[in-house]
């Protein structure tokens, strides 16, 4: 069987019913489309009443392709899409001989035979092969127009990125031999001169904080001894009348 035998038979067995097949004909085909392919297009050896089913049949498998064979085509398969019949199709192995793979001492079969008749410069054999319809590809996006229209602009092209290249090599160069100061010995000279200033200062600060000291407690001493006369000092108390005896009369009441 040739390849589009092979797409034939696997597409009719999965999409046998009258409503798959032209669920997916409408996707490429009006009613009048197939009812003009239908006067062209006659199958022999197929009874009259047949004759549209197997129309149908034949556009159907036309709608089914590989990922190349859309390809060719100008469509592309869309993201996400999935083969949905998986089968093996012929391929022409052109491969230089030293990387095939040793042929078997067996004769050919009758279509390898046919095969080699057709293409001296390779041998056919079967690969796995991943159909889609119509309904799972779209339009392919046209490629970007070239950048450069002739050999001569890509020359020039080519001549600008290469004096570009040396005006950087140069200034890299430049700036590689002029000597530069190290930032590190400037910021550790500056530590150097700014730690015996600390260290200075240190001392005369404490020796001018110590006396401050006895003058607190001076002045804290002259302020004691006032509290202290102020509770010890005795509170002056006004003398009662003292009585005056008279003896002589004392001595003539004892005489009596």
């Amino acid at each position: 069987m040739r390849n589009n035998e092979i797409i034939y038979a696997e597409v009719n067995a999965k999409y046998h019913t009258p409503e798959q097949r032209r669920a997916i004909l409408a996707l490429a085909y009006t009613p009048e489309q197939i009812a003009a392919k239908a006067k062209e297009i006659r199958f022999e050896d197929v009874p009259e009443e047949q004759q549209g089913e197997e129309l149908e049949k034949l556009l159907l498998s036309e709608l089914f392709h590989t990922f190349q064979g859309w390809k060719k085509r100008g469509k592309s398969v869309k993201a996400g899409e999935k083969a949905v019949i998986n089968t093996r199709l012929w391929k022409l192995d052109d491969r230089p001989d030293k990387t095939r793979k040793p042929k078997k001492d067996k004769e050919p079969d009758a279509l390898t035979k046919a095969a080699e008749e057709q293409d001296e410069n390779g041998d056919y054999y079967k690969a796995p092969a991943h159909l889609f319809h119509i309904g799972q590809v779209e339009a392919s996006r046209p490629a970007p127009a070239g950048r450069f229209k002739s050999i001569e602009e890509i020359k020039e092209y080519n001549r600008m990125l290469a004096d570009q290249r040396k005006a950087a090599k140069a200034a890299a160069e430049q700036t590689a031999s002029t000597p530069t100061p190290a930032p590190a010995k400037e910021e550790a000279t500056k530590k150097a001169t700014a730690k015996p200033s600390k260290k200075a200062s240190k001392p005369t600060t404490r020796k001018a904080t110590k006396p401050a000291a006895p003058k607190k407690a001076a002045k804290s001493a002259e302020k004691a001894p006032a509290a202290v006369q102020i509770v010890a000092a005795p509170a002056t108390i006004d003398p009662a009348p003292v009585k005056q005896l008279d003896f002589e009369s004392i001595a003539a009441g004892l005489l009596a």
